[in-house]
């Protein structure tokens, strides 16, 4: 008798079964993998926001300043808008070198754009960008990750404080 080589139906069909019951149980993990890829990106750039305010604080300490200094830091990326003014504090204020202080949400978009000096990160004051620049009044601003809303950073000037609320 000639044997034959190959898989019976019966063996075919269990075989499915088993790798749909596989997939069933794998799918909900990948299906959250892009939340969670979200999560990364908002909390990498937050996270790089944070330490570029922590910087310029530092270099504010560094050159001995207990003031507020117009053009502190000199931007060459023209889409910034000009160069980097701390306030009385030390901390990032705007870049146009009006106020000497954080307080329109044109400063919040100057202070995101010139701490980060990055298009991976686009800020707007409006949700056509990736993250939405909100100025709270008492020198302070909310940026919302377009993506995620519930993801924001909360900014105050005259403290410092970064808060990443993911």
């Amino acid at each position: 008798m000639k044997k034959s080589n190959g898989f019976t139906l019966i063996e075919l069909v269990v075989v499915i079964v088993i790798l749909g019951i596989l997939s069933v149980a794998a799918l909900p993990r990948f299906i959250n993998l892009s939340d969670d890829a979200e999560n990364a990106v908002f909390t990498s750039i937050s996270a790089a926001f944070e330490n570029g305010i922590n910087q310029v604080h530092i270099a504010w300490l560094i050159r001995g300043n207990n003031q507020a200094v117009q053009d502190f830091i000199e931007i060459s990326d023209a889409s910034v808008g000009g160069d980097l003014s701390v306030n009385s504090s030390g901390y990032p204020a705007d870049t146009r070198g009006r106020s000497l202080a954080l307080d329109s949400e044109n400063d919040c978009l100057d202070v995101w754009r010139a701490v980060l000096v990055s298009q991976d990160a686009l800020v707007a004051g409006n949700d056509t960008s990736d993250f939405e620049a909100q100025y709270n009044g008492a020198n302070s601003c909310t940026y919302t990750y377009n993506k995620q809303p519930a993801l924001t950073v909360d900014y105050n000037s005259n403290t410092g404080e970064v808060t990443i609320n993911n």
